[in-house]
């Protein structure tokens, strides 16, 4: 019998059109006492671990009155990249599987594709996961930081021992990778030759997406597979269609 692919996507600015993180923090009534400047110093210069800056935000919108079910309610919000539900209908109707890995958190994920009617089509979401719900969502690490050896991934999360972890499986003919960022480096450098990797690009916004030059510029030579590149969820279902993929 044919093994499935495992189709692995990024979430935030993949999935995700824009950082999952901007619905949540304009529930802000008083932005400036968000004070993200700090929260953000302390996430790039002390401890690198996102699940921490976001219980930061989510403490300092809780004590402008902000509710946890606002939170979430903005999660649901969430818009997602055009093409995005045609490619997981036809991933499914292939009988392949797919698996989230992101550095957000388990709910931000599970709420925006429950809430476009996508989450049934996901098998797994490998995230940090919410320990607390009331009064505040509190977001723990995926994995001990202090234990962490990837020099490439921020502590929490090294998205390339994932692949490694489901290529050890032997259950899949073959891995497609989709990110953006430099924490989808990792990742991709963890492929094989028979694998397919996505980094995005994006010719009509100011954005530099970092993965696509980081993997040209910097790991070219690490790379095993080819690097293909992608704006929306529409490109990475064209070509799999055009090369008889799905």
């Amino acid at each position: 019998m044919e093994k499935p692919s495992l189709y692995i996507f990024d979430f935030d600015e993949t999935l995700s059109i824009d950082a999952s993180c901007h619905p949540i923090e304009k529930l802000a009534s008083e932005p400036d006492k968000l004070k993200l400047k700090e929260i953000n110093d302390r996430y790039e210069h002390e401890h690198r671990c996102w699940n921490r800056r976001m219980t930061e935000v989510h403490q300092k919108l809780a004590e402008q009155g902000i509710s946890s079910q606002q939170m979430i309610e903005a999660m649901r919000t969430i818009e997602l990249s055009p093409g995005t539900e045609q490619l997981f209908r036809e991933i499914h109707a292939h009988n392949d599987k797919i698996v989230i890995i992101s550095n957000a958190c388990d709910l931000v994920v599970s709420e925006c594709l429950r809430a476009q009617h996508l989450l049934n089509y996901v098998d797994r979401i490998e995230s940090n996961p919410v320990r607390q719900i009331e009064p505040i969502i509190v977001i723990d690490e995926y994995t001990d930081p202090t234990k962490n050896q990837c020099q490439i991934c921020d502590p929490n999360l090294c998205k390339g021992s994932l692949i490694d972890q489901y290529r050890n499986r032997n259950c899949y003919e073959k891995m497609i990778f989709v990110g953006d960022g430099d924490n989808d480096v990792c990742a991709a450098l963890h492929l094989d030759s028979t694998d397919i990797v996505f980094a995005k690009i994006d010719k009509t916004s100011k954005k530099n997406y970092k993965m696509y030059d980081l993997l040209k510029n910097r790991y070219f030579q690490q790379l095993k597979t080819d690097l293909l590149t992608w704006t929306t969820m529409n490109d990475v279902y064209e070509f799999l269609k055009t090369n008889n993929i799905l």
